[in-house]
């Protein structure tokens, strides 16, 4: 599991929150949407707000990530994916939090940021949102491409 979701460090679990909600680098606007996203759950359910946001962010956690490598040969380029494994606990995290904030940027819908956001976290919390589905998709990518797996070092 997650070292840092484990220790209960919400202010660092916060200000990730805060900078991947960030449009155009105002992180004002990141906080407005976490305020409003975090009332939003708080009146849609009885669970603690906290316990759901690390239960949707743990379970939107991948492990490998895909590196994509240019290659020129002449005129051509060729783009090689390579599978690596992500070590440090607080990118997983960000990744799982980009995870989330692609699904709801897809999910192109007439609700608002928070309220898709609020939708997205309590599907996720119970293992059945987009995010999920596209950490499985990126763990069957990389079990396809497992040769290079071999040569990594654990």
């Amino acid at each position: 599991m997650i070292k840092s979701l484990k220790n209960n460090k919400i202010s660092s679990l916060r200000t990730k929150i805060i900078s991947t909600l960030m449009v155009r680098g105002k992180k004002k606007t990141g906080e407005k949407i976490l305020l409003k996203f975090a009332k939003l759950q708080q009146k849609s359910t009885s669970k603690s707000f906290k316990s759901v946001v690390h239960l949707a962010v743990i379970n939107s956690t991948p492990t490998f990530k895909l590196n994509e490598q240019i290659s020129k040969k002449g005129k051509r380029k060729a783009i090689k994916s390579i599978p690596s494994f992500i070590k440090n606990d607080s990118l997983r995290i960000m990744t799982s939090l980009k995870f989330i904030k692609n699904a709801i940027t897809k999910n192109k819908s007439s609700a608002f940021f928070y309220q898709t956001l609020a939708a997205e976290v309590m599907a996720s919390s119970m293992l059945k949102s987009q995010a999920i589905d596209q950490k499985n998709e990126l763990q069957k990518q990389i079990l396809v491409n497992k040769r290079y797996l071999s040569k990594f070092r654990w």
